[in-house]
């Protein structure tokens, strides 16, 4: 009587194909939370200055839109509007930077990376590297001309445009 080899190879083949199908599925899981996620961290961030004049838009990846009240030039100086716009930027860059970092975080967990478990497989964590840029550099100080260089013996030309003198 001949034995038969096939059934026991069978067998532990049909396990391993269905071994690595659940691997393959769980990989396409993981890489479709990954694309909603990274919508989710793209998603625009809006802001507005702490004077309400400035409200700035955009994303991880930049400024979208600056909008300044039609009023601003009445309200505050140049110098303090730039300011304004610069401080409104900063805080949309980082609002936009921790909501994507919020949004994969779950993704970015200490969890075993798919080459951890057979080698050659596509890289999640490689994946995410691709898709999110690198953290913004942190803002440098805003620094007020020196007194020398603006001349504010004179004020009566702000003043003019200000109050809208020349519409007059």
């Amino acid at each position: 009587m001949t034995e038969d080899w096939s059934a026991p190879s069978r067998a532990a083949n049909d396990a391993l194909r269905a071994q690595i199908d659940g691997m393959l599925e769980s990989f396409a899981a993981e890489k479709s939370a990954l694309v909603d996620a990274q919508a989710r961290a793209t998603e625009p961030v809006t802001v507005w200055s702490a004077d309400g004049l400035v409200r700035v838009s955009g994303t991880v990846a930049g400024v979208a839109e600056v909008h300044i009240e039609p009023d601003a030039f009445k309200r505050s100086t140049p110098e303090s509007l730039g300011r304004s716009i610069t401080a409104a930027i900063t805080e949309m860059s980082t609002r936009a930077a921790l909501a994507q970092h919020e949004a994969l975080a779950p993704l970015t967990a200490d969890l075993p990376d798919l080459p951890d478990l057979i080698p050659g497989v596509p890289s999640m964590k490689d994946l995410i590297a691709q898709l999110t840029p690198p953290p913004p550099p942190p803002p440098e100080p805003v620094a007020e001309a020196p007194r020398g260089l603006v001349d504010d013996s004179d004020d009566e030309e702000g003043d003019y445009f200000r109050n809208r003198s020349y519409l007059r």
